[in-house]
């Protein structure tokens, strides 16, 4: 029978005003012939390779144009109905991953996991796993006080709908308001919050001290891992079950408590751990032989739960009866804490999950982006759809009282360092292995192995992260996403190519969109350095004024421009925060980009890897104060700055050589380089954060002179010899 509009968990709805954006479609199309059309009939007989430069950076511009109408064409928006769903619902397993204490404080760690065990949904069916592979004593403390101080927090969350659920976020607000203000309410709230402080007092001393008091030690004999010092890069295997399942272990209500897995897989020189990707597939073999859920949640250790209701959310759709048996994974957006309210380093990215990720739903849904993730079990670990034959979710996980002891040691086989030698973990099952950004790589092959997913944004934000809070963070994460990103599309799973009778023609445009990010810095270099140097050297590469094709080329940067602002003031957000993003694409293309390019380049010569780099969460306050402000923060001398601040310096040098022209015979007599004066004049303007760094500001946050005096070297040098090669 045929599921009926009540049956169904969630609904579907294309987005209002298509027709606008399809005639603007039709004309920024027209726009770009006409552009080309020009550029083929009007080749000059000099400077015929300046010409050929640009006329390939115009043509790259509108190839990623095109790729990016595929997030436009069709935005799609799912409602879920939680309240329809059963009382049965199916297990999950919950994996939280970290790596560093130094950069990814333990805290931060167990205050994720809090706001993870806080879900409402039944305790018996959660099983939560954390991998930690920097094999630290002091995340293993964090983590074992946060399973004491669970015992309090999930009762507290029950009685009372905490939101947020994560009690560093809570505690922190002021919530006085919740339970109606009365005296049991308050009396409750005064309680964990003093045995939250306790906790994080604990963590905190022994986060400085570096050392686990003996008391301490004694209360569990997970401690005895560190009896000896561990190496992160090479230590046994560590596995402890800090909280039992299944009723063993029991809240101070007497409420069974959801199972707590501490994993630290095998490390040893010279066999490879993947990163990321193998901590997640250790989590996976770990998890399938405790618990075995059909669901699958995956969340990095900075990015805590905002939304006690988003995991019913997402077993909406696998439990839909028309079309859960074809989704592989359900997607929530990243959002974050802290941004400004203008995003001062766009990491907010609210263009990517307020805008285009709701157009991936019309084409079998977005990219696995690496957390806020939720996966059927069988699409990860390899399985094909076949829509012949569909999958039901059937709950295959481990019931009955268990022997933990006997899991234990059972399960730290699963996790040696040579475990996977000859099996096809991260290959064909399992996260993929070989790419700096696993997860967009794995969610193309799901993609391409028939699964759909699905992009979930409920309204009220279902995580909350931490972003970077300075340019030189922000510029290296944007390299590792490029440069991954990159690579996928020169491997055998390249969107062009493994993509054609997999993926629909909108989904290959989605990947090649974002797979060919880091190849953005190709144009953007010649538009930064040729237009500039020739207006300086008196070249006209552009139509003039009075000349009708100038409307062609000043139409599509105006319209490209309106059209981009329009979209973001759409999603909530404001001209200035538009602008920001502006600079920093531009500044992402010139640097993060350009060295994305360079690591691939030496990477196939066999000079570099590709590595994992990991962001601080660390804050210094100073910065912080700064960062608040919207004043950019520089202040390490990072070559990842010298493109972008070169090229501002070119840009301003070049415009400030032709001041004097303009003076002498007017703006009239210069129509011919309008355009490049234009070019040169907004990069300018939008570079003035550089140039106050640079030579104006004398706070700590400033630009270094190591990067001031190379840029400013190499302005010049790139001037000097442009004049002799124009």
């Amino acid at each position: 029978m045929a599921a009926t509009i009540t049956d169904r968990l969630f609904t579907t709805r294309i987005a209002s005003g298509r027709l606008l954006y399809k005639l603007y479609f039709i004309a920024f199309i027209a726009g770009i012939f006409s552009l080309c059309y020009y550029r083929l009939t009007h080749i000059p007989s000099d400077h015929p390779i300046l010409w050929l430069l640009v006329s390939l950076a115009e043509f790259w511009f509108a190839a990623t144009w095109v790729f990016q109408q595929g997030f436009r064409w069709a935005p799609t928006f799912h409602v879920t109905y939680p309240d329809r769903l059963p009382s049965n619902l199916p297990p999950v397993d919950l994996f939280v991953c970290t790596a560093d204490p130094d950069r990814e404080p333990p805290m931060l760690v167990a205050d994720t996991l809090l706001s993870l065990m806080a879900y409402d949904y039944d305790a018996n069916k959660l099983a939560f796993y954390l991998s930690d592979d920097g094999g630290s004593e002091l995340t293993f403390h964090a983590i074992y006080q946060a399973s004491l101080f669970a015992k309090h927090w999930l009762p507290f969350c029950r009685k009372y709908k905490v939101e947020p659920p994560a009690p560093q976020a809570y505690f922190s607000a002021e919530n006085m308001d919740v339970g109606g203000g009365c005296q049991s309410f308050r009396r409750d709230y005064d309680l964990v919050k003093a045995k939250f402080e306790e906790m994080q007092n604990r963590i905190k001393i022994v986060g400085k001290s570096k050392k686990v008091p003996e008391v301490t030690r004694r209360g569990h004999k997970g401690f005895r891992e560190w009896d000896s010092e561990i190496n992160p890069r090479d230590h046994q295997t560590i596995l402890v079950v800090l909280l039992q399942g299944n009723g063993k272990d029991v809240d101070v209500e007497g409420k069974p408590m959801p199972t707590l897995v501490y994993v630290s897989r095998e490390k040893r020189s010279g066999h490879p751990h993947h990163y990321k990707a193998g901590a997640l597939n250790a989590l996976n073999r770990v998890s399938s032989l405790m618990s075995n859920a059909p669901l699958i949640l995956n969340v990095d250790c900075d990015m805590h739960s905002n939304n006690s209701q988003a995991l019913r959310d997402a077993v909406c759709f696998f439990l839909d009866p028309k079309e859960g048996h074809r989704i592989g994974y359900v997607q929530f957006p990243q959002s974050f804490n802290g941004v400004t309210k203008n995003d001062l380093y766009a990491n907010g990215v609210k263009r990517i999950y307020e805008i285009e990720f709701f157009g991936t739903n019309a084409h079998n849904g977005p990219m696995y982006a690496g957390t806020g993730s939720v996966h059927r079990r069988e699409s990860l670990n390899g399985r094909k759809f076949d829509p012949n034959f569909p999958i039901k979710l059937e709950d295959k996980s481990v019931k009955g009282s268990k022997n933990w002891t006997e899991l234990e040691e059972k399960a730290k086989e699963l996790i040696r360092c040579d475990y996977e030698m000859g099996k096809p973990w991260g290959k064909e099952m399992g996260v993929m292995y070989g790419c700096a950004v696993e997860d967009v790589f794995s969610g193309l092959v799901f993609h391409s192995r028939g699964w759909q997913s699905v992009f979930c944004s409920p309204e009220r934000k279902a995580y909350l992260g931490l972003a970077p809070v300075n340019t030189n963070d922000t510029l290296i994460q944007h390299k590792r996403w490029s440069t991954g990103s990159l690579e996928i599309f020169l491997s055998d799973y390249c969107p062009w190519t493994h993509g054609v009778g997999r993926l629909k023609l909108g989904q290959i445009m989605c990947y090649s969109f974002y797979t060919l990010w880091a190849l953005w810095c190709l144009p953007m270099l010649c538009y930064a350095l040729i237009p500039p140097l020739a207006m300086a050297n008196g070249i006209s590469l552009f139509p003039q004024v009075t000349d009708p094709w100038f409307k062609v080329f000043a139409s599509l940067g105006i319209a490209s421009h309106i059209f981009s602002l329009g979209e973001l003031m759409w999603a909530k957000g404001t001209i200035k925060m538009w602008w920001n993003e502006t600079r920093m694409w531009m500044m992402k293309g010139s640097s993060s980009y350009l060295f994305s390019v360079i690591v691939i380049i030496l990477k196939s010569v066999g000079i570099s890897e590709t590595g994992f780099e990991i962001t601080s969460k660390v804050i210094n306050q100073e910065a912080l104060k700064r960062y608040n402000q919207e004043i950019m923060e520089f202040a390490v001398p990072s070559p990842m700055f010298i493109p972008t601040t070169t090229l501002s310096l070119l840009n301003l040098y070049c415009l400030l050589q032709t001041t004097p022209k303009i003076l002498e015979v007017g703006l009239g007599g210069l129509d011919h380089l309008a355009l490049q004066l234009i070019i040169s004049g907004y990069i300018s303007i939008i570079s003035m954060p550089l140039y106050e760094a640079l030579f104006l500001r004398k706070d700590k946050g400033r630009m270094p002179t190591s990067v001031t005096t190379y840029s400013i070297t190499l302005a010049f040098l790139v001037f000097y010899l442009s004049s002799f090669v124009m």
